[in-house]
């Protein structure tokens, strides 16, 4: 039996392991910074949105009511 390429394979084996964890890594960051530009995006859209159910009429007041 050739025992040689056995260390070989072995490393090769081994290589390919680590890239794939290094590729599955690589995928959920870039899952998760798309998350958050996501929802940084929803946010500045529902707060431009929702601005004007917030904006406040001024109330006037005549002096003239208050003096009576």
């Amino acid at each position: 039996m050739d025992k040689s390429t056995g260390g070989i394979f072995r490393f090769l084996k081994g290589l390919k392991c680590l890239a794939k964890w290094i590729r599955r890594f690589i995928y959920i960051i870039l899952a998760a910074i798309m998350i958050g530009f996501s929802n940084a995006f929803y946010d500045e859209i529902r707060m431009i949105g929702k601005t004007r159910n917030f904006v406040q009429q001024e109330q006037v007041i005549d002096d003239e009511d208050i003096n009576e």
